[in-house]
């Protein structure tokens, strides 16, 4: 946090964001870093009116709403308190691809609308579409959550990133100057474990000097952990954020030991943005309840406090494609007790995410399946199912995928590529066409399954 950034945000950051349409998001930001210390009955009271009005709008202006409360006999009117809104169905990712133009409201110009798709480590993606309005309420919570561990915006941040679908490769290198060396951000690509790769990121963060980094745990630790194996000079930072997959007690603290700071688990998706963070209490993730409704279920039934459940989203920001109840397929558990940090935001659990194992290439190297799950979906018109892997052996694996939307030669193709690319060429890969995925007895779904024993897994090693 120096002089050079403080000027950058307080005079350059609102013209950039005004000529981009976002100014609004610094007056958010003001009002998120206020609301954040709101008695609990006050933020229900703001969270209860904020979803009154995208009920009113949805049924007014979505063809897809307006059928579904037609249909149960419901007004916005019917809604009394939180339980009325389980009057309304899931809304899944079939009802994504079913029932898309629907879901847009008729205030907006589809032309004026951002697209973007459905996380994609579990497969079947899906568009939705974001109002500028929307995407500014996110960007102010964003920085809430950064400012939790100590960054301002325009504070210098690495990401270390794996996803595919946020590097554009028409980036200008104007654009790429500007977030640098204005707004403070540089995105490392972290989808392949290659040591060269690393040694060329590192020499470029001695560069860059970030005073924070914003992560995904399974791309990080090798990095990290190349950077201690060859004795390079530490990078010291001021704190980090872990996002996309869960994080694991383990990887904590070698975070905390290699870059002496602090390390706060942050809970969101492309769907709705920044659900959930940690504080520096680290007592739990507190829910941004100004901008999401999150309910906790099982079998379509709310959970109590301390059962872990399925959640559903609600997300209180995006009018232009209202999304209610939405079944963004993780797990979570909502929390009873409040923070020692006087926030009154309710917590939830900070162990997220589906049941996953590793996968193992023929020689026995073992790499996490959610780096997998990015590898698969890096291409955007790659148009894949909902999908499970399943590893037989150190060489056979059978590749589970839907039949909506209907899989090509093409996604067939891609999928066996990409498998091979991180795996290894030599695997073989059956693929299936299924009806749906199967879940667990607790009723998860897996992306990935790994079959092999042990002793293959040693013999291979």
């Amino acid at each position: 946090m120096g002089l050079y950034s403080s000027i950058i945000r307080k005079v350059i950051l609102p013209q950039l964001l005004k000529r981009d349409n976002r100014g609004s998001a610094i007056e958010h930001w003001q009002f998120f870093d206020q609301s954040q210390y709101w008695p609990r009955q006050k933020l229900l009271d703001y969270q209860w009116q904020r979803i009154k009005m995208l009920l009113k709008h949805a049924y007014e202006t979505t063809g897809y709403y307006r059928k579904i409360f037609d249909e149960r006999g419901l007004s916005p009117d019917s809604f009394k308190s939180f339980e009325d809104v389980t009057r309304l169905p899931i809304l899944t990712r079939s009802d994504l691809f079913d029932h898309r133009t629907e879901l847009i409201s008729d205030k907006f110009d589809i032309n004026n609308l951002q697209e973007a798709l459905t996380g994609g480590t579990t497969g079947q993606q899906a568009s939705i579409y974001r109002n500028q309005e929307s995407f500014n309420l996110k960007l102010a919570m964003a920085w809430r959550h950064e400012g939790w561990m100590g960054r301002k915006p325009c504070d210098r941040m690495a990401y270390i990133w794996p996803a595919h679908i946020d590097f554009h490769a028409g980036e200008t290198l104007k654009s790429k100057l500007k977030d640098r060396y204005l707004l403070g951000e540089t995105v490392y690509y972290a989808g392949l474990n290659d040591e060269k790769v690393f040694e060329k990121y590192y020499r470029d963060m001695i560069k860059f000097r970030p005073e924070y980094m914003k992560i995904f745990p399974s791309c990080t630790v090798p990095f990290t952990q190349y950077i201690l194996n060859s004795n390079f000079e530490p990078l010291r930072l001021r704190g980090i954020m872990s996002t996309g997959e869960p994080l694991y007690e383990n990887d904590r603290k070698l975070f905390q030991s290699a870059y002496g700071c602090s390390v706060y688990d942050m809970y969101g998706s492309r769907e709705v943005g920044n659900t959930s963070c940690e504080c520096s209490a680290h007592e739990g993730l507190h829910i941004a309840m100004e901008t999401s409704y999150l309910e906790f279920v099982s079998q379509g039934k709310l959970v109590d406090p301390g059962e872990e459940g399925e959640i559903l989203i609600t997300d209180l920001t995006n009018y232009a494609f209202p999304m209610i109840r939405y079944q963004i397929n993780d797990f979570g558990i909502f929390l009873k007790q409040s923070c020692s940090c006087g926030r009154e935001l309710p917590l939830m659990s900070p162990g997220i995410g589906r049941l996953q194992d590793y996968i193992y290439t023929p020689d026995g190297v073992r790499h996490s399946g959610q780096m997998l799950g990015y590898h698969i979906s890096a291409a955007p018109d790659v148009k894949i199912g909902q999908i499970q892997i399943v590893q037989k052996t150190l060489t056979d694996f059978l590749v589970r995928i839907t039949k909506k939307p209907e899989p090509t030669t093409k996604v067939f193709d891609f999928i066996k590529s990409q498998m091979r690319k991180l795996i290894g060429e030599a695997i073989n890969i059956n693929i299936e066409i299924v009806d749906k995925i199967p879940r667990e007895k607790s009723g998860k779904t897996r992306f990935v399954i790994c079959e092999i024993q042990d002793s293959e897994k040693k013999a291979g090693a």
